[in-house]
């Protein structure tokens, strides 16, 4: 029972530790900028993982750019993926994705929208909160359901191949607290 109540314990005290990796606005173009980070202590380590079968660690973004008419708005995850695996190939901008399934079996499919990354030991990439061709009412109703729901796989789309991750149960608290400091952020810069 102590053993329970400690892991608990260490489990709430990940929840509530977030924080920002980044809360910035560019000067001259008005673009707002927020990430979490994704690690507890300020330090990566294989402990900040959220998945059971790899290295993958999990941030929440938003983008807002401010453009002529209305702004746009964007709501993201960073995946730094460590594979070692030079037979997955690359996370190409025009066809990599992932798609985030949740415990009630419903999916989320995210677009990659950052660049293409090749890298042999590791792919280090954004994916908006929406297919190909979704839309920014899309990506605001998967964030809110980021925001209570339990992530139980990731599914990464490579190149070569796909790969099916399981998030680890301690780690589904601290992905949605990541998405709840993300929100709080976001509405006190409002």
């Amino acid at each position: 029972m102590k053993l329970q109540s400690l892991l608990l314990l260490l489990t709430f005290q990940g929840v509530f530790s977030q924080t920002l990796l980044m809360n910035s606005t560019d000067k001259n173009t008005g673009t707002k900028t927020i990430i979490t980070n994704n690690n507890r202590t300020g330090e990566l380590t294989g402990d900040d993982t959220v998945v059971r079968n790899g290295l993958i660690f999990f941030s929440a973004g938003y983008q807002k750019i401010k453009t002529q008419g209305n702004p746009t708005e964007i709501y993201f995850i960073e995946l730094n993926i460590v594979h070692k695996d030079n037979r997955l190939g690359c996370m190409k901008s025009e066809d990599g994705k992932v798609v985030l399934i949740f415990n009630d079996g419903t999916k989320v499919e995210c677009m990659q929208i950052s660049e293409d990354d090749c890298d042999p030991i590791g792919f280090n990439s954004a994916f908006a909160l929406m297919p190909k061709k979704g839309t920014q009412d899309i990506m605001k109703q998967n964030f809110e359901k980021l925001l209570t729901a339990d992530i139980t796989n990731i599914e990464i789309y490579t190149s070569e191949k796909k790969i099916i991750y399981n998030v680890k149960n301690t780690a589904k608290p601290i992905i949605k607290a990541r998405f709840a400091l993300l929100d709080k952020t976001i509405k006190a810069s409002l």
